[in-house]
């Protein structure tokens, strides 16, 4: 029997900056296929601003939760966890091994790791590696199989220790839409299109896009003015931004600067899967993405996108693509959307395990 975890969570501006599309797409995936669903409730708010030894309490009561839920598994199943974990506990360590002894093969499909993201900043307090290692660096450890975002991320994971033959790779998070939902709207003399969290500790770039190129931007915490160049859109619901949106291409890039994807998020696209990307292909927007980007080489073998050095390299190779090869790899992207919208990305993982 397979069976899969689905953590609750309701927290209205996490949905809507997609923070929970890509988990509730992977359940609603597995639900289709026959996964039975084990619900674990999160309540991330309980545990903030609590003494130290209520936080040790917190980690055994999510330790029993997990034990109590899983209790009835046997050996043959398999259980699905999406990892990290929403409401993560040091000690889940021991519930793994525990399935794991009764013949349960354990199954993390990873979605983000703090561990890679903290390798690469110089500031990650020792007290924050010790969480890191028994929270996620052990869990990987000992599951079964491990299903990673690309290559890229499976060396990370093998250089971290893991064995190499338990690791899959899903090439792409698919992105589910309602049946009726239509595509965005091209345009080969569009603008470009910026669609997620615009906050500047995430996307400082976006405050200093290139005049040189029209920009559309789609998301939450924007905090510019106006700009000739730069038009807000606002907010929308995942499954509504698909059709919302309307210009050239998506852009996929992260960090401070807009000559290179560069700090903390901008290093992490170098193993990382942007849930951006999969918004952009399923809604049938081509891509513009980021030469060293771990996704930039499946943009260019399914010729959905360009690949760019700089942002300002942006018009000059716009400029060399004539409309009618923009819309052929508008055609491209059309036909690998129908696979993101069905969630073959992930139907095919599953199928490797």
């Amino acid at each position: 029997m397979n069976y899969f975890v689905e953590e609750l969570q309701t927290n209205q501006e996490v949905q809507r900056t997609a923070g929970i599309k890509a988990r509730d797409d992977v359940a609603d995936i597995v639900r289709s296929l026959g996964y039975a669903q084990i619900d674990i409730a999160v309540d991330g708010e309980k545990r903030k601003n609590i003494s130290k030894i209520k936080k040790l309490g917190y980690h055994v009561s999510i330790r029993n939760l997990w034990k109590k839920k899983t209790k009835g598994l046997k050996k043959g199943d398999t259980l699905l966890i999406q990892f990290p974990v929403l409401n993560h506990s040091l000690l889940l360590g021991g519930v793994i091994s525990s399935l794991q002894k009764r013949g349960v093969k354990v199954v993390l499909l990873i979605h983000d790791l703090e561990t890679l993201r903290a390798s690469f900043r110089t500031d990650t307090s020792k007290g924050e590696q010790f969480r890191l290692k028994h929270e996620e660096e052990d869990l990987m450890s000992l599951c079964d199989v491990i299903i990673a975002h690309n290559d890229a991320m499976k060396r990370a994971l093998v250089n971290l220790g893991n064995d190499a033959n338990k690791i899959h790779v899903l090439e792409i998070f698919d992105y589910l839409v309602p049946e009726t939902t239509g595509y965005a709207h091209t345009d080969y003399d569009g603008p470009v299109i910026v669609a997620g969290n615009l906050r500047p500790h995430k996307a400082q770039y976006v405050y200093h896009l290139p005049e040189t190129t029209n920009f559309r931007l789609y998301g939450v915490g924007y905090e510019a003015e106006a700009k000739n160049h730069v038009e807000y859109m606002g907010s929308f619901p995942p499954d509504d931004l698909p059709a919302a949106m309307d210009g050239r291409f998506g852009l996929v890039w992260d960090g401070e600067s807009i000559e290179t994807c560069s700090g903390v998020y901008g290093k992490y696209l170098r193993v990382n899967n942007p849930h951006k990307t999969s918004l952009y292909i399923a809604s049938g927007l081509p891509v513009i993405i980021w030469s060293q980007a771990a996704l930039a080489d499946f943009v260019t073998s399914h010729q959905c996108g360009i690949v760019v050095d700089s942002l300002e390299d942006i018009p000059e190779v716009i400029q060399n693509l004539g409309p009618e090869e923009y819309a052929q790899i508008v055609r491209n992207t059309r036909e690998l959307a129908a696979e993101l919208r069905d969630g073959g990305m992930t139907r095919k993982a599953l199928e490797r395990v």
